[in-house]
């Protein structure tokens, strides 16, 4: 009777073939061990070194020699080192390593061929040198690598850089830069895959960490597009680009580039430029489509945030001279420019007068500036500017402000500010026009000045030099005209203090020559400014019932008025009206023109006292002797006065009626 296998035999056979795999196993194990354990001993090191130097020459597309001893090791890895790496030859030396660590393929050495997997720099130093006209010492081995590349079009396998260094030294900008603790790694297995590149150093003391990925690097050496996905990240800036990168000399890349910073101020110095100081050029963020050029980044739709300042446009930079070429123009709905400049604040400090902080413009020699700029609102400080339109320029430290135009207070503002270094500190020149604008409002923004109103035009040419606000005012000469309607000057009620004087002449002039408003229905008046002091020969308010003519200096510097002036109280305004009805009384205006003392002169006020007849006499006899020896002066030749100069005529008064 048939039965079926013993159990018992069954267990042995199984235990049997067991053992035999396991004996089989064991001895290849051992094999391959005594083989990597007689690897060091039997590989020639002259033989290693060959191969390894042939191969590397052949990726890196440059000569490469190494002249230090070969090592080979079996743990952690089966691994060869090479000390003493040369990358270059001559005068071309590119890089030079402490070592060259490749992994060894097991199975190609075991048949012995010398076979590796990857590489690792350890130590190296890179020397890059830009020239004035672009070009590099790296420039013949890149195109050196691509045409291996091409040829072989395999991939760069793995590869990598252990604690490495490199200088950069830029003929075209003068700068010298240094990056350390290099560790990068660079896998490109295949020639039909991606390339991944990961790493971080460290630039101008700030860690910096970068990666990307390449789409088909292989790409870029037959001129055709791929994708690129790259961030770098570091403490002043953050970086990222995603979008396409070419092989053509005409176009890098192109795509969506985004630049984010907290200070840009710090941005800008830790690339070395000198932006100074300041409360400006802080938060700044910037994202668009961008093409890239070897000289230059082209924005074409972008949005830039600087200081909490929003816009939109095109945006160009270039980096073709010694700094870096900045045009573009932008839109936006409003702009707070006071930051830009603080330093400049024409409204006075409380109790200390001009602003003496000093004026700093090292801020322009980092870049040059061509910008061409539109606002909806602008806010300088406490004024503020409806639509506007300007361009910025700036070249070799020299600052250019035009504005085209602006719609501010009722009308409309255009002018231009240079702004350039000098000897003294900064030279300044400026020049304003402005048409049917509130006067009121405008100079109590611009100057902290509230004590004139009315509608006028105004044309205003100045210069000055000096290290800050208060020197640019001791130094100031230039020359405006002013004519307004329909306002008034606060401070004084001049035809309550005339019928006053009219009544009682010696009586005090009363709370109404620091109070209260006069009048005018036209002003005009043109004023020269030579060395800080602002002369006139004539301004002249008329209204109805008062006019009043002025005549003096004001100390720019010191913010001080010292006028004379006569005003009169019309008796009639009619056909029949003569200047003897008329009462005029002369008077000062002196002390600080935020807050200065109207006076009447005493020796006028005495003349009408019927009381003071005796000091009239007196004053009778002074003028006759006065007259007498002014006769006797001008038979001797003597000259006593000069001829005033010519005044220019007065700018023409604001329309504000409608013609019939």
């Amino acid at each position: 009777m048939g039965g079926s296998p013993d159990p018992g035999s069954r267990r042995v056979s199984l235990a049997s073939s067991l053992k035999r795999v396991l004996t089989i196993v064991g001895a290849t194990a051992l094999v391959l061990a005594l083989a990597l354990a007689l690897v060091p001993a039997l590989l020639p090191a002259e033989a290693v070194r060959n191969t390894v130097t042939a191969e590397l020459s052949q990726r890196l597309g440059v000569p490469v020699s190494i002249s230090g001893p070969v090592s080979i090791s079996v743990l952690p890895q089966l691994s060869v080192q090479l000390d003493g790496v040369t990358i270059g030859t001559g005068g071309e030396v590119l890089a030079t390593a402490d070592a060259a660590v490749g992994a060894l393929r097991l199975f190609p050495l075991l048949a012995g061929r010398v076979s590796i997997s990857d590489y690792t720099l350890v130590r190296p130093r890179i020397a890059v040198r830009v020239a004035a006209n672009g070009t590099s010492n790296w420039d013949r081995a890149l195109e050196a690598i691509r045409q291996v590349s091409r040829e072989r079009s395999g991939g760069l396998a793995d590869f990598r850089i252990v604690q490495g260094e490199a200088l950069v030294i830029d003929e075209k900008t003068q700068q010298r830069v240094e990056i350390d603790g290099m560790e990068i790694a660079v896998s490109w297995p295949r020639f039909d895959r991606q390339a991944n590149i990961s790493g971080r150093f460290t630039l101008r003391d700030e860690p910096v960490e970068i990666s990307a990925v390449v789409a088909r690097p292989l790409a870029l050496l037959t001129a055709e597009p791929t994708g690129l996905k790259m961030r770098l990240a570091a403490a002043p800036v953050r970086v990222g680009f995603d979008g396409q990168i070419a092989g053509r000399a005409q176009t890098l890349a192109s795509g969506t580039m985004t630049v984010e910073t907290t200070s840009l101020r710090a941005l800008l110095r830790w690339l070395g430029q000198h932006p100074g100081v300041g409360s400006a050029l802080g938060s700044f963020a910037l994202k668009g489509e961008v093409r890239v050029t070897p000289t230059e980044l082209a924005f074409s739709q972008v949005n830039a945030e600087l200081d909490g300042n929003v816009a939109e446009g095109a945006l160009t930079v270039s980096f073709q001279g010694a700094r870096p070429q900045i045009q573009g123009t932008l839109d936006a709905d409003r702009v707070v420019a006071t930051p830009y400049f603080s330093d400049m604040n024409p409204i006075p400090e409380t109790d200390r007068g001009w602003n003496r902080r000093p004026i700093d413009l090292s801020a322009l020699t980092s870049s040059d500036i061509d910008l061409r700029l539109s606002a909806r609102e602008v806010v300088l400080g406490s004024a503020k500017l409806g639509r506007s339109a300007a361009s910025v320029t700036s070249r070799n430290g020299r600052l250019t402000l035009t504005l085209g135009e602006a719609q501010a207070y009722g009308g409309s503002l255009r002018g231009a500010l240079v702004l350039s270094p000098h000897a003294d500190g900064v030279e300044v020149r400026a020049t304003l026009n402005v048409q049917r604008a509130e006067l009121g409002q405008g100079l109590s923004e611009w100057f902290g000045y509230r004590r004139l109103d009315g509608v006028g035009n105004a044309q205003i040419s100045i210069e000055g030099h000096g290290p800050t606000m208060s020197d640019l005012a001791r130094t100031a000469s230039g020359q405006a005209t002013l004519t307004a309607v329909d306002g008034a000057i606060r401070g004084f009620n001049a035809e309550a203090i005339l019928r006053r004087l009219e009544r009682r002449p010696l009586a005090a002039t009363g709370a109404d020559a620091r109070s209260g408003r006069t009048p005018y229905d036209r002003m005009a008046a043109t004023i020269r400014i030579v060395n800080g002091i602002a002369t006139t020969e004539d301004i002249m308010l008329d209204g109805q019932i008062v006019r009043v003519r002025l005549q003096g200096s004001a100390q720019l510097q010191a913010r001080e008025l010292d006028l004379r002036g006569i005003a009169t109280l019309k008796r009639s305004t009619g056909p029949s009206a003569t200047s003897d009805s008329n009462f005029e009384l002369p008077f000062v205006v002196q002390g600080s023109w935020d807050d200065p003392f109207v006076l009447p002169d005493p020796q006028s006020l005495i003349r009408r006292s019927g009381a003071a007849a005796p000091l009239r006499d007196v004053n009778r006899d002074r003028d006759a002797l006065r007259a007498v020896l002014d006769a006797i002066n001008r038979q001797s030749g003597q000259d006593i006065s000069e001829p005033l100069p010519p005044i220019p005529s007065f700018a023409p008064y604001p329309s504000l009626r409608p013609q019939n």
